[in-house]
């Protein structure tokens, strides 16, 4: 499902739910229109997360905003509420 305005996505919070084997780790995003969205980040891929990049439990979606775009236009990223 692609998201045609992410501004409420980016405007929410994402909380870590959980890391997977290989480095992907899984955020729930609580929009501010009431939306929940899972995404998705390889932190395998150190070109696209960087040497020394931290992922808190609890961020501001917007410093997730470039992965929250990448997967809106992949359609990656799930609405799960």
């Amino acid at each position: 499902m692609i998201v045609d305005d992410i501004k409420p996505l980016v405007k929410g919070i994402a909380q870590l739910q959980y890391v997977m084997s290989g480095g992907i780790a899984v955020y729930h995003i609580l929009s501010t229109d009431d939306h929940a969205y899972q995404l998705e980040i390889d932190l395998s891929d150190r070109h696209d997360v960087g040497e020394t990049a931290a992922f808190h439990p609890t961020e501001k979606a917007l410093l997730l905003m470039r992965w929250i775009r990448k997967a809106n236009e992949s359609n990656t990223l799930i609405c799960i509420k």
